[in-house]
């Protein structure tokens, strides 16, 4: 009988790695896109629709991808009648939330591009999250 009590100990501690690897895995993203840029331009944006689908909060540290030579999470900001944009270092999203990335919102500022990008490409992102959870996103350009 006391060779069990390890085991289920074992058990126990290994089931709750699981659930927490698989919610750490609960971050999904939908919708993601780029927008078209004439041929030459260094810089184009990023959009998607994040969702935290576990019961504590993410956050996303930091976005890359090999289609470009740098890719920065930003936020379109309007002060005194003027848009700008400013860096995010990082953004929290809370339990069972969303977040959007939309034009005039939150987006990625993807620099540089390697190639041409046309309607219809596709380009993977990765998505970085505290605690080393990291997303490879494809996303769609569209005009």
């Amino acid at each position: 009988m006391r060779w069990r009590h390890p085991v289920f100990v074992c058990l126990i501690s290994a089931l709750a790695l699981v659930c927490a690897a698989s919610e750490d895995a609960g971050v999904s993203v939908r919708d993601a896109w780029i927008r078209e840029s004439p041929p030459g331009m260094s810089v184009m944006a990023g959009y998607m629709a994040l969702r935290n689908n576990t019961s504590r909060p993410q956050v996303l540290v930091a976005a890359s991808s090999s289609g470009f030579e740098s890719a920065m999470i930003h936020r379109t900001i309007v002060k005194d009648g003027m848009a700008g944009m400013v860096h995010a270092s990082q953004i929290e999203l809370a339990p069972n939330a969303s977040l959007i990335f939309a034009p005039g919102g939150y987006h990625l500022m993807l620099m540089n591009p390697k190639r041409t990008l046309r309607a219809g490409d596709r380009v993977d992102v990765n998505l970085e999250f505290r605690g080393g959870l990291v997303l490879r996103v494809a996303f769609e350009v569209r005009k």
